[in-house]
């Protein structure tokens, strides 16, 4: 984060928003160089933010406000990982293990194998494919929108990757790439 601007809400009318958790996230997320400012001066946010890691000054405040709190992020700090998260190992192995026999595990494999992974590939059932991916036939189309945004440009270049990489599949199947296919009369 380049930036952080915390609004002026007074600490005593909204104590908790201004907690060492929100500070220490803040310190996470913020490059080195990255600023601060609140318009609060109050000591304990000074502190707090300082505890996370933040330089921190008071500075001439606006308007009304006589002063205000600005800082800085002088370095990249390092923070244990907590529960959700977990601390990534710091191997150089190239091994995966992917859970599910679909199509998404089967295509993951695919490219972590290509780029010299060694995969283990853990499915509940017998068989890979057993579930939707098993299907007989299936359909492949791109969700197409008139607006632009970042979500409307993803799924055409998402379908031309799809194409693209089923085309150079070694494994051939049955497949067309017009939208229908031919039936057979007589």
């Amino acid at each position: 984060m380049d930036a952080w601007f915390l609004d002026g809400f007074a600490p005593a009318k909204n104590p908790d928003m201004w907690t060492q958790d929100l500070f220490s996230a803040m310190a996470r997320l913020a490059r080195p160089g990255g600023t601060l400012a609140t318009f609060t001066s109050a000591g304990f946010v000074r502190r707090g933010l300082q505890e996370a890691g933040f330089t921190m000054r008071k500075s001439k405040g606006f308007g009304r406000k006589r002063e205000m709190l600005t800082g800085e992020m002088a370095q990249t700090l390092s923070f244990p990982a907590r529960a959700p998260w977990f601390a990534r190992s710091s191997s150089d192995a190239r091994e995966a293990a992917i859970i599910g026999g679909g199509i998404a595990s089967a295509l993951l494999s695919l490219a972590l194998l290509r780029r010299g992974w060694q995969v283990t590939l853990y499915c509940a059932d017998e068989a890979p494919a057993q579930g939707a991916s098993g299907n007989r036939q299936g359909a492949l189309y791109p969700l197409l929108s008139q607006h632009d945004s970042a979500l409307a440009r993803f799924f055409p270049a998402a379908f031309t990757f799809a194409r693209r990489m089923y085309d150079a599949l070694l494994v051939m199947f049955d497949h067309q790439w017009c939208g229908c296919y031919p039936a057979r009369l007589g």
